[in-house]
C-alpha cells in the first residue's frame, strides 16, 4: 500500500484529540467559562476571563484549555457565574475570580486571577459556587457560606454580605447545598430538604427566608436540582417530584401551568435516576438509560 503522509497526519491529529478528550475526570461550567480536572490531578480552564475566573494569572480569555498552575492534587471543582471554588486532596479550600461581594471568601472584595487558599482548614468536603455566593460543607457536615446576601440566601439570618466563610446554623448534618438566583436549597443527611433566600414565587411577592426552612415534611429525599424558580427532586424510591413556579413555561412537568408550593409527584414511574435543571427546563435520566425533558 502506498504511504500517504496527508492521511497519516489526519489520523494522528484526530487520534491526539481522542486521547486528550479522555483525560478529564471532572468538569464544571460557569456562565461563560469552564474549569476541569484531568486524571493526573492538574487543573485546566477556558472561556471568558474578564474577572480572572480562569485562574491563569491573566484577564485574557482562552478558547483552548490552559493549565492553571502546576499542582497535581486537585480533587473537586465548582464554577459559579464568574468565580470558582476548588478543594485539594489535603482538604484545603481554594477560590478565584469575581469577588465584588466577597464570594471568594478571602476577607477582601478584590478579584483574584489565580487560585488562593481560603483560610487554613483541612476539612472542607463539598462546594457550591452560586451566582454571587459560595456555599461549603465541612467533613463534620457543618454548613458555611460567603458572598452576596441581599435576599438572605446565605441563611445566617441577615442580609449582610460575608467575605469570609460564615457558619450557617449550628446543625451539622448537611449533605448537599446549591444556590441559584438568590435562593438556596440544601439536603440534610436525614433526607429532609430545606430552602432559604428569595422565594420560589415568580411574582416575587413573598417575603424572603433568612434562615433555612423545610420543604414539606418528607424525609426520604435523595437528589435535587434547582431551576430559575423551581426545584426538581428524586426520592429514595426513585419517584420524581417538583416544587415552585410553573405558570409560564410548565417547567414542573405535571401537565399544568399551576404553581406548586408543596412538592407534587411527576408521573407514577419509579425509575428516575438523575435530574438536572436548566434556566427554564429540566432533563432527567431513567435507570434504563433513556433521557427525558
Amino acid at each position: 500500500m502506498k504511504f500517504n503522509i496527508k492521511h497519516f497526519l489526519s489520523f494522528l491529529f484526530f487520534f491526539t484529540i481522542a486521547i486528550n478528550a479522555q483525560c478529564y475526570r471532572e468538569i464544571s461550567s460557569g456562565t461563560f467559562h469552564t474549569i476541569a480536572i484531568k486524571n493526573d490531578g492538574t487543573l485546566w480552564a477556558w472561556g471568558r476571563n474578564d474577572f480572572g475566573q480562569l485562574g491563569d494569572n491573566t484577564y485574557i480569555g482562552k478558547n483552548l484549555p490552559v493549565q492553571i498552575g502546576s499542582d497535581t492534587d486537585w480533587i473537586k471543582i465548582n464554577a459559579g457565574n464568574h468565580h470558582n471554588l476548588a478543594i485539594k486532596s489535603n482538604g484545603t479550600l481554594w477560590a478565584w475570580g469575581w469577588n465584588l461581594h466577597g464570594q471568594i471568601g478571602d476577607g477582601t472584595n478584590i478579584n483574584k486571577n489565580f487560585p488562593i487558599q481560603i483560610g487554613s482548614g483541612l476539612d472542607w468536603k463539598e462546594i457550591s459556587a452560586g451566582n454571587i455566593t459560595s456555599m461549603i460543607i465541612k467533613n463534620d457536615h457543618s454548613l458555611w457560606a460567603m458572598g452576596f446576601n441581599n435576599s438572605g440566601q446565605l441563611g445566617d439570618g441577615t442580609t449582610i454580605n460575608r467575605n469570609i466563610p460564615t457558619l450557617i446554623t449550628t446543625n451539622i448534618n448537611w449533605k448537599k447545598v446549591v444556590e441559584k438566583d438568590y435562593r438556596t436549597v440544601a439536603l440534610k443527611s436525614n433526607g429532609t430538604l430545606w430552602t432559604w433566600g428569595s422565594p420560589f414565587d415568580i411574582l416575587q411577592n413573598q417575603i424572603p427566608n433568612f434562615t433555612p426552612i423545610p420543604i414539606g415534611t418528607d424525609n426520604d429525599w435523595d437528589k435535587f436540582s434547582i431551576g430559575t424558580r423551581f426545584i426538581i427532586m428524586i426520592k429514595n424510591n426513585q419517584t420524581l417530584w417538583a416544587y415552585g413556579s410553573n405558570s409560564v413555561y410548565g417547567v414542573l412537568g405535571d401537565g399544568t401551568l399551576i404553581d406548586r408550593f408543596n412538592p407534587v409527584q411527576i408521573s407514577t414511574e419509579i425509575t428516575w435516576n438523575k435530574v438536572s435543571c436548566g434556566y427554564n427546563y429540566t432533563i432527567a435520566l431513567k435507570n434504563n438509560g433513556t433521557l427525558w425533558g
